[in-house]
């Protein structure tokens, strides 16, 4: 099918739902830990730090819509420009927020402004899915050209074994030596390579290529769906209190109850036929709130200890509609200027004339 035809395309209007939970669950997950930091002691914090935990799904998800956007868009190939608006859109406002943000923590810390750039550049920073997406550009091509000829049930498979196997390796595998350069890769450089994520890319290409095939399939095995989600989170809570598989989207247990909770989300938002106003803006602004939304909880958080302001538990949805308002704020009037898109992001306004599988953070943003 030509990629031009996408104009006559269905809405899927279930991906901005998905997107919008996906961004306000980043942004819980990290007020949860600027509130009780990583202590798992008494049952209240190990709770609070499951369910952080669990939120981390957002990251993931937001990588497997982009994906998912990305095949549905362009089954066959990527259109005249497509980079050089993704350049503009993705890569650099990641690249300004990655100053940014090496210039607060060099101020705020006394570390070195010039290192810190770099290490943000290489993802480093809360911003690093970008350099994953665009790894998903050219897997996209390769796929097209290379692996779509192949048993998608053998392609699935194999994608499987190896973001298990890579997970794994890093979750289960201590550093070989104290080199602060293979520690770094430990902590967090495993993160950046596509093949901790290339399950959910080859997953998100079949179902956005095939997309109501996609649909149908998990309508008929929904009672399965349902019945598994609760097991895949008895599997994270137990690996929690007997395992140590670190934190977060990057642990290879987190695989199953993402895709599964995934599948929920598009089952519950199947029939939605009008998104309400409140997902609506946190999907268009959800590019910018992801790259915004730390600064402000930081901003927020050495605030109320500054002022030793006593909130308890409290701080967790002071610091979460706060920084979901105050990043709105700063895109929506950053936006008004002509080059304030090219730092925070634009917003993915909604036109009458396109799907909104268009509008989305894998092919606008």
């Amino acid at each position: 099918m030509n990629s031009n035809a996408i104009s006559t395309k269905k809405t899927i209007s279930e991906v901005g739902l998905i997107r919008a939970i996906a961004c306000m669950s980043v942004v819980l997950l990290h007020s949860i830990k600027f509130t009780t930091g990583e202590s798992t002691e008494g049952a209240i914090q190990f709770g609070l730090w499951t369910l952080a935990g669990l939120l981390s799904f957002g990251t993931s998800t937001f990588v497997f819509i982009s994906a998912l956007v990305l095949a549905y868009s362009y089954p066959n190939q990527l259109p005249k420009q497509f980079y050089s608006k993704r350049i503009k859109f993705l890569l650099i406002p990641f690249a300004c927020m990655a100053v940014f943000y090496a210039v607060m923590s060099g101020v705020l810390n006394g570390w070195s402004i010039p290192k810190l750039v770099v290490y943000n550049m290489l993802g480093a920073y809360h911003g690093w899915f970008v350099l994953v997406i665009f790894q998903f550009y050219i897997l996209h091509q390769l796929f097209n050209k290379y692996i779509a000829r192949f048993d998608p049930r053998w392609v699935l498979a194999i994608a499987l074994i190896i973001n298990v196997a890579y997970l794994a390796f890093f979750n289960l595998v201590a550093p070989p030596s104290s080199n602060q350069y293979i520690a770094y890769i430990w902590d967090r450089g495993y993160w950046m390579p596509f093949t901790g994520w290339v399950f959910y890319f080859a997953l998100a290409y079949y179902c956005g290529k095939h997309y109501q095939t996609f649909m149908q399939y998990i309508e008929k095995y929904k009672v399965w769906i349902y019945a598994a989600l609760p097991v895949s989170l008895a599997i994270i809570i137990y690996n929690n209190m007997y395992a140590s598989f670190g934190f977060g989207s990057k642990r290879m247990d987190m695989i199953l109850f993402t895709v599964l909770l995934i599948f929920v989300l598009f089952l519950a938002f199947r029939n939605v036929t009008k998104m309400p106003a409140l997902l609506s803006i946190v999907s268009q602004y959800s590019f910018g709130i992801y790259l915004l939304h730390w600064f402000y909880l930081q901003m927020m958080d050495i605030a109320i200890e500054t002022f030793a302001v006593s909130l308890g538990y409290f701080e967790i949805p002071l610091l979460f509609v706060g920084g979901l308002l105050c990043s709105y704020v700063t895109i929506n009037l950053l936006n008004r200027i002509k080059i304030g898109k090219y730092i925070v992001g634009r917003v993915n306004v909604p036109k009458s004339s396109a799907p909104a599988s268009s509008r989305s953070l894998a092919t606008e943003n």
